[in-house]
């Protein structure tokens, strides 16, 4: 008698027969895990429209604290501040739910693009009924003049959006830069002039090791037209006289005077009653870049 053929197996069967316990358990919990993200962004969202219901959202950023020629200045300025409110509000304004995670989101990429923060901490909304902003602020390192204006830079190099008339902002101005091309420059981009971040390095120097009354108080800025040719940086002082500072501390190419040698017959100037207690001695125009010494040829 012949052997009775064997069914063919369909497709499904085949498919069921590859489909192991262990697939299975892991198919179920991307499926559970999946649920639950949605339930919980579902959760969370009705949370913040239950807060939404109890009043109005209040938007509170954590402004941070900074100095300029030794004293405590507002930082951003307040009609800055007050912009960055107006925007702040005006974003949560246009979602429908003003404390859900979407906006929360909005909120750090707005505040992102702004230029003013180098980093988000945390943008949370509070049981009042409160979205707390808290981020890392760029400092201040000085503006940049061009024209009869001067536009605002970071300490790290970055260009903010802020300017003044000539002479009216309470930063250091960097003077005499041929390549600043400013309104080149995107805010919260890298500035590219080379001497701008040339003048720009010598000021956060100063302003880190000579603070205050050890010398930086008697410094209102630099002028850097010389340093494309010459790699020159200029200080220039409150009583409008000039002290020629030299190469940059990264140059590769140091001056006959080292960079602490520099900082150390400044900080003596400063602090010798012989020379008025000035860092420029007294005297209209000093060089302290190469040698011998000023201090040493008045003795």
């Amino acid at each position: 008698m012949a052997a009775r053929r064997k069914k063919k197996k369909t497709k499904r069967e085949l498919i069921m027969e590859r489909i192991s316990p262990e697939l299975v358990g892991t198919v179920l919990t991307g499926l559970v895990l999946v649920v639950g993200m949605g339930v919980g962004l579902r959760f969370a969202d009705h949370q913040a429209a239950d807060i939404a219901s109890s009043g109005p959202p209040v938007v509170r950023i954590n402004w941070p604290s900074a100095v300029s020629a030794g004293q405590p200045v507002n930082w951003p300025p307040a009609t800055t501040q007050r912009q960055l409110l107006d925007d702040a509000y005006e974003i949560v304004q246009k979602h429908s739910g003003p404390f859900s995670s979407r906006t929360l989101e909005s909120l750090g990429v707005w505040l992102h693009q702004s230029g003013w923060v180098s980093e988000i901490r945390d943008i949370k909304r509070l049981d009042e009924g409160v979205i707390e902003i808290d981020a890392a602020w760029r400092s201040p390192g000085a503006v940049v003049r061009e024209g009869a204006h001067d536009y605002l830079i970071a300490s790290d190099g970055r260009r903010l959006r802020l300017s003044w008339r000539a002479d009216l902002s309470p930063f250091p101005v960097i003077r005499g830069a041929n390549d600043a091309n400013t309104l080149q420059v995107v805010p919260g981009e890298v500035w590219p002039s080379r001497s701008v971040q040339a003048g720009l390095e010598v000021l956060n120097l100063l302003r880190e090791q000579l603070p205050g009354s050890l010398g930086s108080d008697q410094i209102r800025g630099v002028e850097v037209s010389a340093y494309d040719r010459f790699k020159r940086v200029v200080l220039l002082t409150d009583k409008g006289t000039r002290v020629i500072w030299g190469r940059t501390p990264s140059d590769p190419v140091p001056d006959a005077v080292s960079t602490e040698a520099k900082l150390n017959q400044l900080r003596y100037l400063r602090q010798n009653p012989e020379f008025g207690r000035r860092i420029d001695a007294g005297r209209e125009l000093i060089d302290i870049s190469s040698g011998p010494v000023l201090v040493e040829d008045r003795r």
